[in-house]
């Protein structure tokens, strides 16, 4: 069975010293020693240089390296829409067993296991603007434009301001299967 790159990145770890005779703190202190390196690639190739394979080296460097600041729910929808977002999730999550929240560049996520929806930053306007992607087995959209995604996502609604989240909800969950 294959694994998946983090599972690999983990095998490749857990086997470093073994197949370097240095630890991953070892690496680190002589990539330090050696650098700084103005990218990652040139960490990388200093570590082959060494000895170091290609693959085991780039699990290296990605291990060594700080955690990229992703993208946050403000970032991506406003503060206003940000504010409204939160108590949609609120509201929601009594309603929705399972419901789960993902920031991703452009959008976010709000879903369950068979259906999800993405909140977008509303153009031209504070709030947000809501779609819904159909994921279930014979789960229609309602007619919509759509919003992106290969016409994947379809817009439903407008939520402009925080007054408008219980309209959303009564929305997300007819459009979802819900009462």
């Amino acid at each position: 069975m294959a694994l998946d790159p983090e599972a690999m990145d983990a095998a490749v770890l857990r086997g470093l010293e073994a197949k370097t005779g240095r630890g991953l703190e070892a690496w680190r202190a002589a990539l330090e020693a050696a650098g700084p390196f103005a990218r990652p690639a040139d960490a990388v190739g200093w570590l082959k240089a060494e000895g170091m394979g290609h693959v085991t080296a780039q699990v290296v460097v990605r291990a060594l390296r700080p955690p990229a600041a992703g993208p946050t729910v403000e970032g991506v929808l406003g503060r206003e829409g940000a504010e409204a977002f939160a108590a949609l999730v609120a509201r929601l999550e009594g309603l929705m067993p399972g419901l789960r929240v993902g920031v991703r560049q452009g959008y976010v996520t709000l879903g369950t296991r068979t259906q999800f929806a993405v909140a977008m930053r509303a153009r031209g306007g504070p709030g947000l603007w809501l779609g819904l992607v159909a994921q279930a087995e014979g789960g229609a959209l309602p007619p919509a434009p759509a919003m992106g995604g290969s016409g994947r996502f379809r817009f439903l609604l407008e939520v402009p301001d925080l007054g408008a989240v219980g309209e959303a909800v009564v929305h997300l969950r007819a459009a979802a299967g819900g009462a």
